[in-house]
């Protein structure tokens, strides 16, 4: 079992509950998480521009007073973090988007933005710019299925976010038996963190969803083998036994898992549940995250050292997002 470092009561109890105990402002963290006086400040403008979420469960996850913990520098933010703008929306979403909340960059997937909401704010997150926006759910369902129909080539549809599992599970039900009625979709996928962040969020209620529509692929994001708990296993054993596959993406951070030992702890522990190890991705010059961006040279040794040392069923694609919405290319 994962080594715990903060215990509550909270955590393992009622998924609403735990979001509404999550860190969201400078106040709550800094009585969690130690600060040197030359940061504190620092900090709070970064709490102030891209706000913390920490929701009880991760909390247990991490050493609050070690700035080098591996799952602190995923939550917590850092002063590192000012100075940097980056580009507010790297990956040109907004440049590809036919109707709002929607990406169509290739020929025959199309990706769908369905909330702002995660249970957790990743400091390298690429979406940052959504955190600034008021919580919303997906609304445009007439947009979507009428975009679909009218797009026959269009085979696979990637529900994102935010995070799909925190929609009402009406609207996911909804959206998805609105999927399954477009006979052209071949694939549905749904990109989540909650299983790893949140795994008390997959309950019963969601389970029944889910396998109302199955066969389902679920990417989960995944990037240390400190998240692998007996709580996610558990999770993943009830997604795979309602009829959905699993597979895995990664995102190299420097001091987080920019380390072929790391790497490859994490890829065949994620084996051994049963999940599939899909993409390690470099990390995407979103505002604020210089610090965690590993070189692509860097990330190629990486590669060719696990090459051999994990089973080939555990070894990832590695790839970018090129600038501009050139897409992803391997590496």
């Amino acid at each position: 079992m994962a080594l715990r470092f903060f215990q509550s009561s909270r955590v393992a109890g009622d998924w609403r509950l735990e979001l509404s105990h999550a860190i969201t402002t400078f106040r709550e963290l800094e009585r969690v998480v130690p600060f040197p006086s030359p940061e504190r400040e620092k900090v709070r403008e970064v709490c102030r521009i891209y706000p913390p979420f920490i929701p009880p469960f991760l909390l247990s996850l991490m050493d609050p007073g070690d700035p080098r913990d591996p799952i602190r520098r995923q939550a917590v933010p850092s002063p590192l973090e000012l100075g940097d703008p980056g580009v507010d929306d790297p990956l040109a979403e907004d440049v590809h988007s036919p109707f709002p909340t929607a990406v169509h960059r290739y020929d025959n997937r199309l990706l769908v933005v369905t909330t702002n909401r995660c249970a957790l704010h990743c400091r390298y997150c690429f979406r940052k710019r959504n955190w600034r926006r008021s919580p919303f759910h997906f609304s445009l369902w007439v947009s979507l299925e009428t975009y679909l129909r009218d797009n026959p080539q269009v085979e696979d549809l990637l529900i994102s976010g935010g995070d799909p599992f925190l929609l009402p599970v009406e609207l996911l039900e909804r959206l998805l038996s609105m999927a399954r009625s477009v006979k052209t979709l071949k694939v549905i996928r749904i990109g989540t963190r909650v299983p790893v962040v949140l795994p008390s969020r997959v309950d019963g209620e969601l389970l029944r969803v889910l396998e109302g529509h199955a066969p389902l692929w679920i990417c989960l994001h995944v990037n240390h083998p400190r998240e692998l708990t007996e709580e996610m296993a558990r999770v993943v054993e009830s997604l795979s036994r309602v009829g959905c596959s699993l597979v895995s993406q990664t995102v190299l951070l420097k001091g987080v898992n920019d380390n072929p030992s790391v790497l490859a702890k994490l890829f065949m522990g994620l084996l051994s549940m049963g999940v599939k190890p899909y993409y390690l991705f470099q990390c995407d010059p979103a505002p604020g995250t210089a610090h965690f961006r590993v070189p692509v040279e860097g990330g190629r040794k990486i590669m060719d050292a696990l090459w051999g040392r994990v089973s080939g069923l555990a070894y990832p694609h590695y790839a970018m997002d090129l600038p501009g919405g050139g897409g992803k290319v391997l590496l």
